[in-house]
């Protein structure tokens, strides 16, 4: 299957330097505007980073290839903000899954929008599904589905979702299903799933639903968001949290002096002669599999 990839050019003025990556700094209004506006050709991902995920993309290239094929990318964690701040960044905004969901929620609904949800279970899809209704799209233009626990990895139940999900003439695609399965699915399927702006937003989506509780507005600004989470999660959030997060703290401090976060995270500098496929080989990684 040949990759195919809708880049965001960017919006001007609206964007920071990560990672050797670039993410939007605008409003979640205008990142949904901006991807539908992008040329109908493939999935127009967009990314919410955090802390995790950096982690993650220092270790798999397979996120890397996601991520560097997103339409968009915006800043989740609060320390990346502040790390965009730091480095003389200005107007940098957090823009994270629950703000772009709230801006897809926004009425009145294009007209033309047909929404499908992939949710952790059948209660969420029900929820995500009645509150579009709620917001005045029409019932058949929603459709859901609960994959069964690695999904990612079955090839036969992929194409069989992804066929569902063009069959539906999605717009909008909304994954709620975690990192990095859903961005790394959406990447390896894309040419199967038509060409909805693609929403990755693993927990947000059981937020919107009331399934899960939010932080308060005061410890999302403190950048304790996270902990918050962990009190209501620990088992599953610990090792996240506690023993995975630090190696963060490493592949900054890696990255001080030099002009990008590229080598930082395990890639060549940025060249025109740089692939995914030459980084793996130069590895003697094996190339991963890809659906044919």
């Amino acid at each position: 299957m040949a990759a195919v990839q809708c880049r965001f050019l960017g919006i001007v003025n609206m964007s920071v330097r990560l990672f050797g990556t670039t993410f939007t700094t605008a409003s979640a209004d205008e990142v949904l505007a901006a991807a539908a506006a992008l040329p109908r050709t493939c999935p127009r991902l967009i990314v919410t980073a955090n802390v995790d995920h950096v982690v993650i993309l220092a270790e798999n290239a397979a996120f890397r290839k996601a991520y560097d094929g997103a339409a968009m990318r915006t800043l989740d964690g609060m320390p990346l903000v502040w790390l965009a701040r730091i480095t003389g960044a200005r107007n940098v905004r957090r823009i994270t899954g629950h703000e772009l969901i709230a801006a897809a929620l926004t009425a009145p609904q294009p007209s033309e929008r047909r929404v499908f949800l992939i949710g952790s279970s059948d209660l969420v899809g029900t929820r995500a599904a009645a509150a579009f209704t709620a917001a005045g799209l029409a019932p058949e233009a929603i459709a859901n589905a609960t994959p069964p626990f690695g999904f990612e990895g079955d090839e036969v139940y992929s194409r069989r979702l992804a066929a569902e999900i063009r069959a539906h003439g999605t717009t909008l695609l909304i994954l709620g299903v975690g990192a990095p399965k859903s961005e790394i699915w959406v990447d390896r399927y894309g040419p199967l799933l038509g060409d909805p702006v693609t929403l990755a937003v693993g927990e947000a989506l059981n937020v919107a639903t009331g399934l899960v509780p939010r932080a308060p507005v005061l410890m999302q600004r403190l950048g304790l968001e996270w902990f918050f989470r962990f009190l209501h999660a620990p088992r599953r959030l610990f090792s996240r949290y506690f023993l995975r997060s630090w190696r963060f703290l490493r592949i900054v401090a890696a990255s001080r002096g030099r002009d990008s976060l590229d080598s930082a995270l395990g890639r060549h500098r940025r060249t025109s002669s740089w692939s995914p496929a030459a980084f793996i080989r130069a590895r003697g990684a094996p190339l991963p599999v890809r659906p044919k």
